[in-house]
C-alpha cells in the first residue's frame, strides 16, 4: 500500500509540476521580436494573421499558430483580434540572437550556396551524359549588379543520348531561405540518382526516359542571408521596406502570377513577411522560375478554375518547404477541390505514405494566393505539390539525415516513377521488391514481386484500396510487348497485397543485362506505377549455382514455401528445394520461409561452372508473449500511470493499450508500460510485432520503444512521433538473443507545450527462433486484427 502510495503521489507531483504556461493576454517585456503560440478565436482571425505574417506553424487541432511577433505594436494588434499569446522562449532566443546560436558551421550536412553550386558542376563533370546545367535567371542582387548575387542554376539529369519527348519532373527547393533541409534533399537526390544509375535497373529506367529538372537553390541571396543564422524568409529587394531592413524583400511564394494577391492570401505591405511584391511575377527569381517551368511542360488545361487536365497529361512539380511535415496540392485560395482534386488526392496520399506526413488540398492550412503549386498545376494542368519538411527551420542534422531524408528521398523516387501517367498511375498497385536472378540462354528465370495497393496516408480521409487481378513483364518499354503474365503464389488473386510470379524465357535474348519492366492490375481496372528489372543471360559457364534444400530445424523436413537470396538475386524455394545462379565470387546467401525465422547470412564461394550444396534449416517462429488487450492488464505487465487498456482506438476489437485512457497526455508526460522480464537463452533473432497509433506533437512527443538486459540502462529501439493513424510495426530485437533476463517497455515522453489524444499500443507480440516452441499464447481476437508483415 506505501508503495502503491508513493508511486502516486510522484505522478500527481510531476502531473502538478509539467502544467504549462497558460497563454495569455497581458504583453511581454522588451520591445521584441517574439515567437509566440498564437491561440486564433477562429479560422477567419488565422487568415488574417496569416495573410501579413507567415506562420511557421499551424496547429488546427489545439487551435493555435506559431508565427514571429515583430514589436509591441503587432503583439497588440493580435490581442486586439481576440489572439491568447504563449510566449516560446527558445525560439525566440534563436531569433534575437541567430549569429551566436545557428549558422551553417554548426549544420554541417547542409551545404551553403556556393557548395551547392559547386556540387552540381561536379556532378556534371562526373556524368556529362547524364547530367548538364542550364542558368535560367539571376537573384535580385545579380540582377543589379552583375558582379553580385547568383545565379538560378538549374540540374538537368537524363540520358541525352536516348532521344525524347520524355516526361518531366521538377522540383525547387529553399524559396524560403531559412528552409535549411529543402535545398539539401534537392541535391542529395541528384547524387542518389546518378550514383545508382549503373546498376539499379529502375534508376536506369527512369534516367533514360525522363528528365528531371533540380533548382536547388531558387532564392539565393536570401539563403545567404540565412546561411548566417538569420530566419530570412523573402529575396533581399532592396526597394521594399528600406535598403538595410531585416524585413525587406518579397515573399516569393506569394508573388507567382496564377491568382496573384486576389483571394487575400498574400499582404500588400512590403515589410510584411508574406508580401506579394510589386506585381504578378515582379522578383527576377519568380520571372525566371516561371518561363522556364512555362518552357518544360505543355500547357494542358485553360487557366480557368473549373475545367480539369485531361487524365493523360505528364510530369509532375514539386516544391519543397519546413517545417510541418505536410503533403499539400491545389488550391491554397479557396475550399472548392481543383479540377482533377480526386487525383490529386489520391496522388497526394501516396507520396505521404512515404514520409508519413500529413496529405490534405493547401487550403485546410490557412488562405494563400500567387503561389508555386498553384500556379503550375493552375495555367498548366501538371499535378504540383508542396512537401513542408520536418520540424524546425534549422533541423539538426542528426534528424534530417535520419529521419527526413531517407522517407522523402522514397517520396521523390516514387514521384518520378509515376510522373510519366500522375493522374493515374497512383490509383493503381504498387509493385514491390521484384527479382530474379541470372540464367544461360535456353533457361527460364523465375521473377516475383510483392504487388501492393494499401499503401496511402489514410490520416486525413481514407483512399479505397482494391482487389489485386493481375501483373504482367513487358519488354524493354511500359508499351513493349508482354513477355510473361505473373501468377499469384497462393494460387488466387483474393486480397490487396500478393506474392506474384512468373517466368520469362530467354529465347531470342542475347548475352547481357535487358531491362524488363513489371506493373500490377487492380479490380478497378488501373494500373499501378512500373518496376524494372534486369534479365540477366549470362553465358555458359561463367556463373556458379547454390542449390539446395529448406528445412524446418523441428522436423528436419523440406519446406516448399519461402525464398532464398543473394542481394541483389532470388529464387523461390519449392518443393524440391532451391537453385539459385549467381556471379562468381565470396556471396552470402541466406533463406527465409513464412512462418519462420529468417537464417543468418552464410557465406559461400561461387566458382564457375561449378554447383554449391548448401541446405537452411530454419528455426519456426514462436510466439513467446502476445496480448491484445482484450483481456485488460496481463498477468506480470507493469503499468505506470496512467497507462491502462481503453477503448477508445484499437487496431482489432475492441481494446488497445495507451499512455492517456481519459484523454489527451499531459506536458512533460514520462510513464510507461512494461513487459515481464524474460528469459531469452534459447531464442534465434527475436522480433517484436505490435500495431501502433501515435498521435503526438510531430518532433516533439514521443513514443519510444526500449529494452535493458539484466537490469542495465535501458536503450531506445524505435520510436514514433505524429501519425495518428494505425500502423504495424517490427522491430528488430537481436540483441537480446540468448540473453538470460531480457526486459522491453513501452514509453511516451512529451514536452511543456502542446498536448494530442497519445499512444495506441495493440496487438504486441514476441517472437523469436527456438526448437521448442511454448504454447501458443491465448488471446481472443488478436489474428483477426494483426497480419505478420
Amino acid at each position: 500500500m506505501r508503495r502503491w502510495l508513493l508511486l502516486t503521489l510522484l505522478c500527481w507531483s510531476s502531473m502538478v509540476l509539467a502544467i504549462p504556461t497558460p497563454p495569455s493576454s497581458d504583453m511581454p517585456d522588451g520591445q521584441g521580436p517574439w515567437v509566440v503560440r498564437a491561440y486564433f478565436p477562429d479560422r477567419a482571425a488565422l487568415n488574417l494573421l496569416a495573410r501579413r505574417s507567415a506562420p511557421w506553424q499551424v496547429n488546427h487541432h489545439e487551435g493555435w499558430v506559431l508565427v514571429e511577433v515583430a514589436n509591441r505594436f503587432e503583439y497588440q494588434r493580435l490581442l486586439d483580434a481576440d489572439f491568447k499569446l504563449l510566449l516560446d522562449g527558445e525560439r525566440t532566443r534563436i531569433l534575437r540572437e541567430p549569429a551566436a546560436l545557428r549558422s551553417i558551421p554548426g549544420f554541417a550536412c547542409y551545404r551553403t550556396v556556393e557548395e551547392t553550386s559547386q556540387t552540381l558542376q561536379q556532378l556534371v563533370l562526373d556524368h556529362p551524359d547524364l547530367a548538364r546545367m542550364q542558368t535560367i535567371g539571376d537573384s535580385w542582387e545579380r540582377a543589379q549588379q552583375p558582379a553580385e548575387g547568383y545565379a538560378l542554376e538549374v540540374l538537368i539529369l537524363g540520358n541525352q543520348n536516348v532521344p525524347g519527348p520524355k516526361p518531366t519532373l521538377f522540383i525547387m527547393g529553399a524559396v524560403h531561405a531559412r528552409e535549411y533541409t529543402t535545398a539539401e534533399l534537392v541535391t542529395r537526390f541528384a547524387e542518389g540518382l546518378l550514383a545508382d544509375y549503373q546498376d539499379n535497373a529502375g534508376v536506369r529506367w527512369l534516367l533514360d526516359t525522363h528528365e528531371i529538372h533540380l533548382l536547388p537553390q531558387s532564392n539565393p541571396d536570401g539563403r545567404k542571408q540565412a546561411e548566417s543564422g538569420q530566419l530570412w524568409r523573402k529575396n533581399v529587394n532592396e526597394n521594399y521596406c528600406g535598403t538595410t531592413s531585416s524585413n525587406r524583400g518579397a515573399d516569393l511564394n506569394r508573388n507567382f502570377p496564377y491568382e496573384w494577391g486576389a483571394h487575400e492570401g498574400s499582404s500588400p505591405e512590403p515589410c510584411d513577411s508574406t508580401y506579394r511584391g510589386l506585381s504578378p511575377a515582379s522578383e527576377p527569381e519568380t520571372d525566371a522560375i516561371v518561363d522556364y517551368v512555362r518552357s518544360i511542360f505543355p500547357d494542358r488545361r485553360p487557366d480557368d478554375l473549373v475545367t480539369p487536365a485531361p487524365a493523360d497529361t505528364q510530369g509532375m512539380f514539386l516544391d519543397l518547404h519546413s517545417f510541418s511535415q505536410l503533403v499539400i496540392w491545389p488550391w491554397g485560395f479557396t475550399e472548392t477541390p481543383a479540377p482533377n482534386g480526386t487525383e490529386l488526392t489520391t496522388l497526394g496520399r501516396r507520396l505521404a505514405w512515404f514520409n508519413g506526413y500529413t496529405a490534405q488540398q493547401a487550403i485546410e492550412l490557412y488562405v494563400t494566393d500567387g503561389t508555386t503549386d498553384d500556379f503550375a498545376y493552375g495555367e498548366l494542368g501538371v499535378p504540383a505539390y508542396t512537401f513542408e519538411l520536418g520540424t524546425e527551420f534549422f533541423e539538426d542534422c542528426s534528424t534530417f539525415e535520419e529521419l527526413i531524408l531517407p522517407q522523402n528521398l522514397a517520396a521523390l523516387r516514387y514521384a518520378l516513377n509515376v510522373s510519366s501517367l500522375p493522374y493515374q498511375w497512383p490509383s493503381g498497385p504498387d509493385l514491390l521488391s521484384l527479382a530474379a536472378a541470372p540464367i544461360e540462354p535456353g533457361e527460364q528465370a523465375l521473377f516475383f514481386a510483392q504487388a501492393d495497393d494499401r499503401r496511402f496516408q489514410q490520416a486525413n480521409g481514407q483512399e479505397a484500396t482494391q482487389r489485386i487481378i493481375g501483373a504482367q513483364i513487358r519488354s524493354d518499354a511500359i508499351d513493349g510487348p508482354v513477355v510473361a503474365f505473373m501468377s499469384a503464389l497462393d494460387g488466387s488473386f483474393d486480397d490487396d497485397h500478393e506474392v506474384v510470379v512468373g517466368f520469362v524465357d530467354s529465347s531470342g535474348r542475347s548475352v547481357g543485362r535487358h531491362l524488363l519492366l513489371a506493373q500490377a492490375e487492380d479490380e478497378s481496372g488501373a494500373d499501378g506505377p512500373p518496376a524494372a528489372q534486369w534479365l540477366e543471360v549470362v553465358d555458359v559457364g561463367t556463373t556458379g549455382r547454390v542449390q539446395g534444400q529448406v528445412l524446418d530445424a523441428v522436423t528436419q523436413l523440406p519446406l516448399s514455401t519461402g525464398y532464398v537470396q543473394s542481394d541483389p538475386y532470388a529464387t523461390l524455394n519449392g518443393g524440391g528445394g532451391y537453385a539459385l545462379r549467381l556471379p562468381t565470387g565470396l556471396r552470402e546467401v541466406r533463406a527465409q520461409a513464412e512462418g519462420y525465422v529468417p537464417s543468418p547470412a552464410e557465406t559461400v564461394d561461387v566458382l564457375a561452372g561449378q554447383t554449391a550444396q548448401l541446405d537452411f534449416s530454419l528455426l519456426p517462429e514462436c510466439s513467446l508473449l502476445a496480448s491484445d488487450a482484450e483481456s485488460g492488464e496481463p498477468e506480470g505487465w507493469t503499468f505506470i500511470f496512467p497507462w491502462a487498456p481503453s477503448n477508445t482506438h484499437s487496431f482489432s476489437p475492441t481494446q488497445a493499450f495507451t499512455d492517456s485512457p481519459s484523454g489527451d497526455y499531459t506536458n512533460g508526460a514520462n510513464n510507461w508500460m512494461q513487459l515481464p522480464a524474460m528469459d531469452l537463452s534459447d531464442i534465434s533473432t527475436p522480433l517484436l510485432r505490435f500495431a501502433s497509433r501515435c498521435d503526438t506533437e510531430a518532433g516533439f512527443d514521443f513514443g519510444r520503444v526500449e529494452y535493458r538486459i539484466d537490469g542495465g540502462s535501458w536503450v531506445e529501439v524505435w520510436r514514433c512521433s505524429g501519425s495518428p493513424t494505425w500502423s504495424e510495426v517490427e522491430v528488430d530485437l537481436s540483441d537480446l538473443a540468448g540473453v538470460s533476463s531480457a526486459e522491453i517497455r513501452f514509453r511516451l515522453t512529451s514536452d511543456g507545450f502542446q498536448t494530442a489524444d497519445g499512444w495506441y499500443v495493440d496487438d504486441i507480440e514476441l517472437v523469436g527462433g527456438t526448437l521448442n516452441c511454448p504454447s501458443a499464447p491465448d488471446w481472443e481476437g488478436f489474428a483477426d486484427g494483426f497480419e505478420a508483415p
